[in-house]
């Protein structure tokens, strides 16, 4: 129903799926020649509960790539399962997107992170105790969930316009509150480079119906520290620009390899 509800309006099939993570929605502003749809008019589709996320779904061009984004995400810790998160990126897969670039906000575990500090997805954990596959189960391979092919695409991009980029591995948990010291202890002992509370469901749904998947994560914080969501979404508007124009440069690489 979501995807009959959702193609009539669309001008062309998209090629790349972009989710924008907490305070990133700004990059929407810059769709060309948008079809705005509301996460509400698409049935089935969860609507976002958190401030930072407008649930909004464009479908235009952005750096001549015909795209589909989805302004802001829905997280298991709403109440909505990790099926539910992955809705929008399965409806995306469905009307054409061969890629996935997603974006989200993330606390550093590795001591050497900076708040602002864009940090590329190599791999994750996934720690939310649930799976968007659970249920109809598809045995998707996730060794290299995140294209390495984009990821190099990242690091020229980032190389070319003197951005630093890190790269590392993301752990998903549930949330919403912050971790305490002893939990980051224990993520960081785990391999996790950076923690959040999304994405992860996504990409697996988004390897599942074979896309191209590539993420980058605003490091808005160190965990360990006290923080509050203010915080993060004021971090993650400092990196905007940067965290633009890296989607931007990454997106043809993208679409070619979809």
């Amino acid at each position: 129903m979501a995807v009959g509800a959702l193609l009539p309006r669309l001008k062309e099939r998209p090629a790349v799926a972009v989710v924008l993570g907490s305070g990133l929605g700004g990059l929407a502003g810059e769709v060309a020649d948008p079809v705005r749809v509301e996460a509400s008019e698409v049935p089935g589709m969860p609507v976002p509960r958190v401030a930072g996320h407008t649930g909004t779904l464009l479908s235009g061009r952005l750096a001549g790539v015909p795209v589909m984004v989805l302004a802001g995400r829905v997280h298991t810790y709403e109440g909505y399962s990790a099926a539910e998160v992955a809705f929008a990126v399965r409806v995306a897969a469905e009307v054409g997107c061969r890629a996935l670039v997603a974006t989200n906000a993330a606390g550093g575990l590795d001591p050497t992170l900076e708040p602002g500090d864009l940090m590329v997805l190599a791999d994750h954990v996934n720690l939310l105790g649930d799976n968007p596959l659970r249920g109809a189960p598809a045995f998707v391979d996730m060794i290299d969930a995140y294209d390495p092919g984009l990821r190099s695409a990242a690091a020229r991009a980032g190389a070319d316009r003197g951005m630093p980029l890190r790269e590392g591995v993301y752990v998903a948990v549930p949330g919403p509150s912050y971790e305490t010291r002893a939990e980051v202890g224990m993520l960081r002992a785990i391999g996790a480079d950076a923690v959040g509370m999304s994405t992860v469901p996504e990409v697996i749904a988004a390897r599942a119906h074979g896309l191209k998947v590539a993420a980058v994560s605003v490091i808005t914080n160190r965990c360990g520290a006290p923080t509050t969501h203010e915080e993060v979404l004021e971090v993650t508007e400092r990196a905007r620009p940067h965290l633009r124009d890296l989607v931007l440069a990454l997106l043809p690489a993208a679409a070619a390899t979809a």
